[in-house]
């Protein structure tokens, strides 16, 4: 079973200029769709919890934060030695949450041990992802001058008064309950999803101004959002249904509709297939570590494969490449095709393996 996010895309390509060409891109669909993108990031950000992995022991924190720093690493090398663009290195190394949670939530393997290593494993991949692209931005506008180092300057002062803003008003809410009262006496999380929408606006609006990507604001401001309001379930639900159900799917079908089909010739499919190669070796192979969290090597490996989807941050630094001119429309094409064909076959690959993994474990 695909992702139904890969399904949207696939629905907008057939629907879009590559094949029927029945509807166009308009300046509302535009919107529709930027607004969805945001509202992704931001609730893909609802879902770090910071709190949950300061509890965790020192030993499983570094491997938290090695397995990602280890994929980069392959992912430059890989790249550098294929003497790829480095947007596409990124490309190759980012990972996601989105499909991994989707995953392990349809196989009821959130709450287990070995599912619950690899969600944490996702969370810390997707923080460092968002961490790289920013400062590939940065580097991209500014290499290292002295801009470079003021925007730097510039995004840990808005991280430090993100946290402080949302700090101050979940103290004034405490202090004052009177003044709030009438909000929440209708319920309480439809006014959570009102303000945490508003906290959403405002911080991408904040982001635009110092230069830093709107969408890397929203991601930011939802995390900030999770870290200081620490009970968000109810949040995240609601916000997910208007989200997923209606502005969220617009994104992924506008994306098909803008997708231009690159010519497939011999050297579009061989490039295509060396960077889905790249891309599952790039995470399977510092997947390995895990073992030492007591996952078996099949769990290792099939955690490596599910962390191999990346399709939400694949586009976005297909989007992000396009923008600031360091890949071409044709590689966009190619890193589109990347997510969508990662996104069909790691799920697939991980369920096999999982169930090779569960046969076993029930034989013995």
């Amino acid at each position: 079973m695909i992702p139904v996010a890969v399904g949207e895309i696939l629905y907008g390509i057939v629907i879009g200029k590559s094949v029927l060409n029945v509807v166009e891109p308009s300046q509302w669909l535009d919107f529709l769709s930027s607004f969805g993108f945001l509202l992704l990031m931001f609730v893909a950000g609802l879902e770090v919890k910071l709190k949950e992995i300061a509890r965790l022991s020192l030993k499983t924190k570094l491997v938290l934060i090695l397995i990602p720093l280890l994929v980069f690493s392959f992912a430059f090398v890989l790249g550098f030695k294929l003497s790829l663009p480095p947007a596409v290195s990124i490309a190759i190394g980012v990972v996601s949450v989105g499909i991994v949670v989707s995953v392990l939530r349809e196989k009821s393997l959130l709450s287990t041990p070995a599912g619950k290593t690899m969600f944490l494993t996702g969370i810390v991949g997707e923080v460092v992802s968002i961490t790289v692209l920013t400062f590939f931005t940065f580097y991209t506008e500014f290499r290292f001058g002295f801009e470079f180092w003021v925007g730097i300057l510039k995004l840990v002062i808005y991280l430090i008064i993100a946290r402080v803003v949302l700090l101050f008003l979940k103290s004034f809410v405490w202090w004052y309950p009177n003044r709030f009262k009438f909000f929440f006496e209708k319920n309480p999380s439809e006014i959570g999803v009102r303000i945490s929408l508003a906290v959403m606006f405002m911080l991408s609006v904040a982001a635009s101004a110092i230069h830093i990507e709107p969408i890397i604001g929203a991601f930011i401001a939802g995390m900030i959002f999770a870290t200081v309001f620490e009970d968000t379930e109810s949040i995240e639900e609601k916000l997910s249904g208007v989200s997923f159900g209606f502005l969220i799917p617009i994104f992924f079908i506008y994306v098909g509709i803008n997708f231009k089909m690159p010519e497939l010739s011999f050297h579009t499919l061989s490039l295509l297939g060396i960077l889905v190669l790249a891309s599952f070796s790039a995470k399977v192979i510092p997947s390995l570590i895990l073992m030492f969290e007591r996952l078996s090597f099949k769990e290792a490996v099939a955690g490596g494969f599910l962390l191999s989807a990346p399709l939400t941050l694949v586009i976005v630094t297909a989007e992000l490449g396009k923008e600031l001119g360091v890949i071409d429309e044709h590689l966009e094409s190619i890193l589109i095709l990347l997510s969508i064909v990662t996104g069909i076959l790691a799920p697939t690959i991980f369920n096999l393996l999982y169930k090779e993994e569960k046969i076993e474990s029930n034989n013995s």
